[in-house]
C-alpha cells in the first residue's frame, strides 16, 4: 500500500482547509472514507496500538486509576508518537482532541 493509500486529513481547528503542494500522483482527501480502497480497508480486523511512557507509573497507580486522573507522560508533548499493528511500525501519530473526546492523526507512514 502506497503512502497516497492512507492519507486522510482532519480539519483545522479553525475549521480551515490546509492542502499539501500540488502533486498529480498524490490526491488529496479530506476523509479516508472518500479513498477509492475504503471499502476493503474498512473490512480489515487489525489492532493498531501506541504506547506512551508513563513516568513513575505503577500497578498500584492502575488499580487506583480514577476518572479525570493525570499523569505524566515521559515523553515530550511535541514528539510524535509511534503507530503499532503488532509488532510493525506503521507511522507516526500525534494526540489531538476533537469534540471532547481524544484522536489521533496520522502524521507520517514509516
Amino acid at each position: 500500500m502506497t503512502e497516497t493509500g492512507l492519507m486522510a486529513h482532519a480539519a483545522a481547528a479553525s475549521n480551515a482547509e490546509v492542502k499539501p503542494e500540488a502533486n498529480p500522483e498524490m490526491p488529496w482527501m479530506s476523509r479516508i472514507e472518500e479513498h477509492s480502497s475504503w471499502p476493503i480497508l474498512s473490512q480489515l480486523a487489525v489492532t493498531m496500538t501506541v504506547e506512551i511512557p508513563l513516568s513513575r507509573f505503577k500497578v498500584q497507580d492502575l488499580l487506583g486509576l480514577k476518572e479525570g486522573q493525570i499523569f505524566q507522560s515521559a515523553s515530550p508533548d511535541t514528539e510524535d508518537v509511534p503507530l503499532k499493528i503488532g509488532d510493525v511500525q506503521l507511522g507516526w501519530t500525534e494526540f489531538e482532541v476533537v469534540e471532547q473526546k481524544i484522536a489521533l492523526r496520522l502524521t507520517r507512514l514509516v
